[in-house]
């Protein structure tokens, strides 16, 4: 029965936490119509509104997230992180971000024609790149602030029940010394009666 119990306390708090995560996923116009989609941390992607995905961390080996962005123009430039195998039990088919890496992309708007990946070095000697100048990278931000936010407490106030119920050899202590607790002190404070304050008679 109690595994029964966890297993189940289990299941919801995985989907609490996925549906919170879904809550930070965003889209960003970022001008002309291609926009910044995020769907999870991994997937970090450039679109063109209308039309299929042009630059995804799937189409690339090793190649994760977009971290940063700068539009002209005529072109959208990207840096994007690496990725990898996560290997956190045998069979793990996962990967997760490999921030130790990087990897920079041209995409020249009009045709969507995608260049690269380049290393940093490559990427810093190509004419379009050394005719901007210093790169002022944009990072991609959800424009809807509230949204996670609400996310975020929606998860904690699903978690915290859950976690007292399933950890209750933890909790229920807890709550019985809590209520002792605050009991004594009341006790404490009825027997030293109540305070009298200054009154200005010398």
């Amino acid at each position: 029965m109690m595994r029964q119990i966890t297993a189940i306390l289990t299941i919801l708090l995985s989907a609490s936490a996925c549906f919170a995560s879904g809550w930070n996923d965003f889209t960003l116009d970022i001008g002309d119509g291609y926009y910044v989609f995020k769907a999870s941390s991994m997937d970090v992607c450039i679109g063109k509104t209308g039309g299929p995905l042009i630059l995804s961390p799937g189409y690339y080996d090793g190649v994760g997230p977009v971290t940063g962005y700068i539009t002209t123009p005529e072109l959208i430039l990207t840096k994007n992180l690496g990725r990898k195998p996560r290997n956190l039990f045998e069979g793990d088919k996962h990967e997760e971000v490999d921030p130790s890496r990087e990897y920079f992309f041209v995409i020249t708007k009009g045709t969507d024609k995608v260049q690269g990946p380049f290393s940093e070095e490559e990427f810093g000697k190509r004419p379009e790149v050394t005719n901007l100048g210093p790169l002022d990278w944009q990072t991609p931000t959800n424009p809807n602030f509230w949204l996670p936010l609400l996310g975020v407490l929606m998860f904690i106030a699903v978690a915290i029940p859950i976690l007292a119920i399933k950890f209750f050899w933890i909790t229920v202590p807890a709550i019985i010394g809590l209520i002792f607790l605050t009991r004594n002190i009341r006790k404490k404070r009825k027997a030293k009666g109540p305070t009298r304050g200054w009154t200005g008679i010398v």
